[in-house]
């Protein structure tokens, strides 16, 4: 080890179902400590291969096979290996499954405890419709229960709703899933009228996301813009549903398809992007959702393209200051060309988001939190 490396505060960023190399705790959190040259970064996460190491940036595997029970109980395993192995000084969980061992080592091995809270997951239990109700209950309990461990030195919230619905969690820092790049210049966008359009939907493929019914919606809009396509990209970790998808888009050539059983790398996401005239995110209303900002939100808005989503308020006020989106009923078959008509003849970005729906924009704020640390 190199004296330059040696002098670094040693971090390790772990999670057990989420990439090694996630889009937020490697892209954002991880890219964030690595530009301040103070810290000797490890990720830990789940990767099928083995990924090349460097002098003061290592990565560990979590799990290597998808929907695997035992893999996640090996994990366990795995991380207090890893834990031993690095030695860090910070330590920040994305995932509350390791929160019961960080909390048991803390004091052996002396460092802080950073948890990320990426989701709510108690409320996304009503989200999965495979679970029963006795289920989700014992799952709702083990949640609580890992969450309340000892020892947390600080919360990341990746939401500014979570503050007020888990207000047990503190101290915190909100840290919104903003976008990790910069804003693409854009003109005023009018649609002229032709034949065809062009749609994506990226991301999470639940029920719940509202995918099914948006191809659905889709195929109405068919009729009118014969020539319009749309792709559909994501991670879609039930079987039963991916099923449902294929078979709604099939015999539709308009459709391309890919429901991946792992988490899509987020540049194939971006790539996804390149042309087309709008995003869908026909997210259905839920409790679990509504006060959720989703990540392709500030996408959408620093690549400059216009959103279709469903009357969530809270949405629509965020993309009004630049003329970001429209509202479309999804579940409104019978006037989706009418709906789409109008979305056609709105006016948008009037003029550039700000630079707060950047990472950039809370970078020094996750710093100054580590370095109080």
């Amino acid at each position: 080890m190199s004296e330059k490396s040696a002098s670094r505060i040693p971090v390790l960023i772990t999670s057990s179902l989420k990439p090694v190399k996630d889009t937020r705790a490697w892209g954002k959190l991880g890219l964030s400590l690595r530009e301040t040259g103070q810290f000797e970064l490890s990720f830990m996460g789940f990767s099928p291969k083995a990924l090349e190491n460097y002098e003061d940036e290592k990565y560990y595997t979590s799990i290597s096979k998808a929907h695997s029970g035992w893999g996640r109980i090996y994990s366990q395993i795995k991380f207090l290996k890893i834990l031993l192995i690095v030695k860090p000084k910070i330590l920040i969980c994305c995932t509350y499954e390791y929160l019961a061992i960080a909390s048991i080592f803390k004091g052996i091995l002396e460092y802080k405890l950073v948890y990320d809270v990426q989701e709510n997951y108690v409320k996304n239990l009503e989200l999965n419709p495979t679970l029963s109700p006795s289920k989700k209950s014992k799952l709702s309990r083990l949640i609580n229960w890992l969450e309340r461990t000892n020892g947390v030195d600080l919360f990341l919230l990746a939401e500014k709703c979570y503050a007020e619905e888990m207000p047990e969690k503190t101290p915190f820092l909100i840290l919104e899933n903003t976008f990790a790049g910069i804003i693409r210049p854009v003109k005023t966008i009018q649609f002229e009228k032709k034949k065809g359009y062009r749609f994506l939907i990226s991301g999470t493929l639940t029920p719940a996301f509202g995918t099914l019914e948006a191809i659905n919606w889709f195929k109405e809009i068919l009729k009118e813009f014969p020539e319009s396509t749309l792709k559909i990209i994501g991670h879609c970790s039930l079987d039963s549903f991916k099923i449902e998808l294929h078979k709604a888009c099939e015999n539709i050539a308009q459709i391309k398809l890919k429901a991946s059983n792992l988490p899509v790398p987020h540049e194939e996401i971006i790539i996804a992007y390149s042309g087309i005239d709008f995003a869908i995110l026909p997210y259905q209303n839920r409790d679990a959702i509504k006060d959720k900002m989703p990540t392709k939100l500030f996408e959408s808005a620093a690549l400059g393209v216009p959103v279709l989503i469903g009357g969530n308020p809270k949405w629509l006020d965020f993309l009004a200051p630049f003329s970001g989106g429209f509202p479309i009923d999804f579940f409104d078959f019978e006037h989706a060309s009418l709906q789409f008509n109008a979305a056609l003849n709105q006016t948008y970005f009037t003029q550039s988001p700000e630079e707060s729906i950047l990472w950039k924009s809370q970078h020094s704020d996750f710093i100054s939190a580590i370095n109080s640390l």
